[in-house]
């Protein structure tokens, strides 16, 4: 109030009358800020104080709180976010098995291409003098199957992705039990007198393969997913060569490949060849195979299941698994991939 009554009185002359007096600049500055007023140098007017303008400005804004999420409102988002997680993977999950499958299918034409190939330029099928020597009526065609090395047995199988042992698959009632998996035809194929794990092949000197081409040369190198330690095995990894000549497919899987050793044009597999999986009725079977006729004196058995070719390749499928007792169109053998499929 004082501040105001300063400003209202004037003398008669005009001249702006002051009870504070003129005692300094620093007082007359004071002055004008008292009473909210902003004089132009040397031009003796002065504007009108406001009140509301200076209360709005000396008055302290408003804090703004900010609201958070709820309990129930962050359990809501998650319990949303479950569900649509639970119809995506699923999905995505599909969708890489489908890649695998095209994959696996792919890799199968590659392999049956390369063993005709061969055989076009040898006038032979890639194998090893044991393998032909072992061949009977009973089973007169050779299946490179899941074990883990060349010999007499089954087993010990190879090892799965997750390092579990393979189902047993081989050759029945051959010479000598005489078993192999496919790093025989691998050898062959690509020319390979010694294998990354310093293993020496069956083509050692060039023999099987004179000419050294590559046949196979479709496929890479893989090394372990886990490297042999104490007391553990090595882990192999997918689709492609390993270190120990093993051709696995997306799963880590060996690929199981039978030839026509007795060149009658149809390859009778070590499984497929069984009545328990490949009958469908009388002497038809499931995707194309037919009961084949005795091929000699001794093939009396019921399971001469084939499928005309030369080479069949097929794959354990997602699973890794198969089953001699299971039709081919059920349980752990319907996702089987089949190159004659």
């Amino acid at each position: 109030m004082r501040c105001l009554m300063r400003f209202s009185q004037k003398s008669a002359t005009g001249t702006r009358l002051s009870t504070c007096g003129r005692t300094g600049v620093a007082r007359r500055t004071a002055d004008r800020r008292c009473a909210g007023l902003t004089s132009a140098r040397g031009s003796g007017t002065a504007r009108h104080f406001n009140a509301m303008t200076t209360l709005q400005r000396t008055a302290p804004r408003p804090v703004i709180r900010q609201r958070g999420f709820t309990l129930i409102e962050l359990l809501t988002v998650i319990a949303i976010i479950g569900v649509l997680a639970g119809m995506i993977l699923p999905a995505i999950a599909i969708s890489k098995t489908k890649a695998r499958v095209a994959m696996t299918r792919a890799d199968m034409k590659t392999i049956v291409g390369a063993v005709n190939a061969y055989q076009a330029t040898y006038s032979r099928l890639p194998a090893f003098q044991r393998s032909r020597d072992s061949i009977t009526d009973t089973c007169p065609d050779f299946t490179y199957g899941t074990v883990a090395r060349a010999g007499i047995s089954v087993t010990p199988t190879l090892l799965n992705g997750r390092g579990q042992p393979l189902v047993p698959i081989g050759n029945t009632g051959n010479s000598g039990g005489w078993q192999n998996n496919n790093s025989e035809l691998v050898a062959i194929l690509r020319d390979m007198e010694q294998f990354a794990d310093g293993t020496t092949t069956v083509n050692a000197g060039h023999r099987l393969n004179p000419q050294k081409q590559n046949f196979l040369d479709g496929f890479q190198d893989r090394n372990y997913q886990r490297p042999p330690g104490p007391g553990r095995p090595a882990l192999p990894a997918p689709r492609g060569v390993g270190p120990d000549g093993v051709l696995r497919d997306p799963w880590a899987n060996p690929y199981i490949v039978t030839l026509d050793l007795n060149f009658d044009g149809r390859c009778r597999d070590a499984l497929y060849r069984l009545q328990s999986v490949s009958q469908e009725n009388g002497d038809m079977g499931f995707f194309g195979l037919r009961r084949g006729p005795p091929v000699g004196a001794g093939d009396t058995t019921p399971n001469r299941f084939e499928v005309r070719a030369n080479v069949i390749v097929w794959s354990l499928g997602p699973d890794g698994l198969a089953d001699a007792n299971t039709k081919a169109t059920l349980g752990v053998n319907k996702d089987n991939i089949l190159s004659w499929q």
